[in-house]
């Protein structure tokens, strides 16, 4: 009997041991599915992510402004802003407001020839986004085109080396595709002339818009998504896009361009071979757009235009573009007050996961707790925290504030979601902090 129990208690720590290899084993299978599969890592961040907005939800909308219920009546003093720098980045009260043009136009420019009415154009190489990757995606199949023989996998290392990273921006298309043999013209207020004039000469566009999810098994509400646009039907009055997440040959009207549109300041980016002739040749589709500064200015008379005329979301997003055009043109006190017009109309919180320019326009202003308080809620309102730009700014106003140790910890975290940030990197070094 005494050899007997013996035994059973000798096979005891057999058992244990076969069990943890066994536990080791589905947690190492776990974790390499999580890594390298997109499917099972959106699904694990899809279930993390509600259950996370059981326990702590987070609002559905940018924050408002403090002081939101005492909003002065927002006038523009004019649709060309001097873009002349400020002095200071101290804020002038007197510049808090925006004032309104006397009478609210909008000019439209016309393309100097009519394109055919119908183009559409072929050539394409499609393939779906990975996981966190509709940018390096959209950007290979826009260059598949030209005869690019690479993928989302091989730009995707590059222009977001940690794949949790929730936004590519077209200045980081750009520097890549510099290094891949082409140029780009990246420019704002967009329409659907400018899109057929250049898919009718014989260039893809690629296009950054909103998006609302309809698969809600895949994602929820409101996203930032890339999307080429390859031809268009006059007579459907549609454009015909090449999608990495919807597929290929996706139908968008003209009207319901606009709406997506609007929310990224109608911009759009036009990727060619680098040479001289073709970039001469884009230069000439560009028109009066082709000078940067003037792009920007009549992309601020367009969403003053809007910002006067349309109500709901669309107001807030026009506000908005008209904080980034006053943020591009340096009047950063005319920004920071349209910006917050923006926010108390409402903005979607996923807003700021791609664009950054309220971060620059307060930080400017010395609203140093408005871009702390911004950062953090975007930072927090993402299910995996990828979102460089926000730790960078939210560090650089730390570091204005002399929160030392808060900056550098966000400075690193920064570096942590983009190895090899330029700007996080410098900080650390005058900061005596190795990078």
């Amino acid at each position: 009997m005494a050899r007997r129990v013996s035994r059973a208690r000798a096979a005891w720590p057999l058992a244990l041991l076969s069990l943890g290899a066994l536990m080791l084993a589905v947690g190492l299978g776990g974790w390499w599915a999580y890594e390298d599969i997109p499917s099972v890592r959106f699904r694990v961040q899809t279930w993390w992510g509600q259950a996370r907005d059981v326990i702590a939800p987070h609002p559905d909308i940018v924050p408002t402004p403090a002081g939101a219920a005492a909003a002065p009546a927002l006038t523009f003093p004019s649709a060309t802003p001097s873009p002349q720098p400020m002095a200071t980045a101290t804020p002038l009260a007197a510049s808090s407001d925006i004032t309104p043009p006397a009478a609210a136009t909008l000019v439209v420019r016309t393309p100097t020839a009519t394109p055919p009415s119908t183009v559409i154009l072929t050539g394409f190489k499609h393939e779906y986004q990975l996981y966190n990757n509709c940018g390096p995606a959209s950007l290979a199949v826009n260059l598949s085109y030209w005869g690019w023989d690479g993928n989302q996998k091989i730009a995707a290392p590059v222009l977001k080396p940690n794949q949790d990273d929730k936004n590519v921006s077209p200045r980081e298309l750009y520097e890549y595709l510099l290094t891949q043999g082409f140029d780009a013209y990246i420019r704002v207020n967009g329409d659907v002339d400018t899109l057929k004039r250049f898919i009718a000469a014989g260039y893809p566009v690629l296009v950054e818009k909103g998006f609302v999810c309809e698969n809600t098994e895949r994602c929820k509400d409101w996203f930032g998504h890339y999307s080429v646009f390859a031809g268009y039907d006059d007579a459907r009055r549609v454009f015909i896009l090449q999608d990495t997440y919807r597929g290929p040959d996706i139908r968008l009207s003209y009207d319901e361009l606009a709406t997506h549109w609007r929310a990224f300041n109608f911009l759009y980016v036009v990727a060619f071979p680098a040479g001289a002739e073709r970039d001469a040749q884009v230069v000439s589709l560009l028109g009066p757009a082709a000078d940067l500064d003037q792009n920007y200015r009549d992309a601020l008379a367009r969403a003053q235009y809007e910002a006067l005329t349309l109500t709901g979301q669309d107001a807030a997003f026009a506000w908005f573009n008209v904080g980034t055009n006053l943020s591009y043109l340096r009047d950063y006190a005319g920004a920071a007050a349209a910006y917050d017009q923006a926010r108390r109309i409402g903005l979607p919180y996923r807003m700021l996961w791609y664009q950054f320019g309220p971060y620059r326009s307060y930080y400017q202003m010395a609203r140093y707790q408005d871009v702390i308080d911004l950062a953090t809620f975007a930072i927090e309102s993402a299910n995996v925290p990828g979102l460089e730009e926000a730790y960078s700014w939210r560090g650089q106003a730390e570091e204005t504030l002399g929160l030392r140790d808060q900056a550098i910890a966000d400075y690193r975290e920064t570096l942590k979601w983009h190895p090899g940030d330029e700007e996080a990197m410098k900080a650390l070094e005058a900061l005596g902090e190795t990078p």
